[in-house]
């Protein structure tokens, strides 16, 4: 689901206002949803399209699971003009069950509030949602997968996420980098300043990353003073200058603490694969740490690039605390 799972799944909490909010709404007027009950990232919303909805492995469904027992084109979902939701089987390879039955191919099934429907290893529960239960679902699925901290994507989303967005990137003819991001000198912000101005730290370097990236990139806390992030590019040298910008706008951050302004800056790994190169989540993660453990032996506030077999330093432009 990747990026596209954010923009489809994290985001869809459109709260439909009541006409008169003393009267319950009808069920056929309720937002629709697929709950993610198990599978990858539990409590995500799929918000039903109008008309048809369609679920598999493969980046051209509306909503794509990244999830091996799940056929590339598995089920769809259609709402009638009678407002009444049918699933159908598209004769996948594991079957699609019903509250537990499996469902003959091609052949439209009506379901009700509350069904549970299961596609390879991944359940999810058909609801219909007033406002109130859409923004409490909407709430609890975003403390799952947010770092309380920073308000970014938490690690375990952002692994999950990766290679959704790798593939999806691909469709569009994109390739992936993934960059990772070290606060320099970290510790000695939290031994001089104590923790609490450790974590404004955290949290102004997160907002930072947020206003150096785009919708449609990934970004998480890794762990500690440590960030991760995927960038859907063209080219190598799109994913350099990102990782530079984001670099320079970090050594460029004012952050006023108690009277007390700090400079941070950050050493940066990066690895780049192209659309139509083998991508691994897990090996380009460990591609861009061996780069972020390079920048930091090599002087820090500095980014190293890998491209194939080769790390390149690409900057060095140390700048001094205040």
């Amino acid at each position: 689901m990747g990026q596209a799972m954010d923009e489809k799944s994290a985001t869809h909490f459109d709260i439909v206002a009541r006409s008169d909010p003393l009267r319950p709404e009808a069920p056929s007027s309720l937002p629709q949803y697929l709950i993610l009950v198990s599978g990858r990232v539990p409590g995500a919303m799929l918000r039903l399209d109008p008309e048809v909805t369609r679920l598999g492995r493969a980046p051209d469904n509306t909503y794509s699971l990244y999830d091996a027992s799940v056929s590339r084109h598995h089920a769809l979902f259609e709402i009638g003009a009678d407002d009444v939701v049918r699933l159908t089987d598209l004769k996948s390879t594991n079957g699609t069950y019903l509250n537990g039955r499996r469902i003959p191919a091609h052949k439209p099934i009506r379901i009700e509030d509350g069904d549970r429907i299961q596609l390879g290893a991944s359940v999810v529960k058909f609801v219909r949602l007033d406002p109130s239960d859409e923004r409490f679902q909407r709430e609890m699925f975003e403390r799952t997968v947010r770092d309380a901290l920073t308000g970014l994507y938490n690690r375990a989303y952002f692994l999950d996420q990766l290679g959704p967005l790798a593939d999806a990137s691909a469709n569009r003819g994109l390739g992936l980098a993934v960059l990772m991001l070290d606060i320099d000198d970290f510790k000695r912000i939290n031994d001089t300043h104590g923790h609490a101005v450790g974590d404004v730290v955290l949290r102004e370097v997160a907002g930072v990353l947020r206003e150096s990236t785009r919708p449609e990139d990934l970004v998480a806390r890794y762990g500690g003073e440590e960030f991760i992030l995927a960038l859907p590019v063209a080219a190598p040298d799109q994913a350099t200058e990102r990782a530079e910008r984001i670099r320079t706008n970090l050594a460029a951050r004012r952050i006023v603490v108690d009277e007390t302004t700090l400079r941070v800056t950050g050493s940066l790994g990066l690895a780049y694969a192209p659309a139509d190169g083998v991508r691994i989540p897990g090996a380009m993660i460990v591609a861009a740490d061996h780069c972020l453990y390079q920048a930091k032996n090599g002087g820090r506030n500095r980014v190293v690039f890998r491209h194939a077999t080769q790390a390149i330093a690409l900057s060095s432009q140390p700048t001094s605390a205040d």
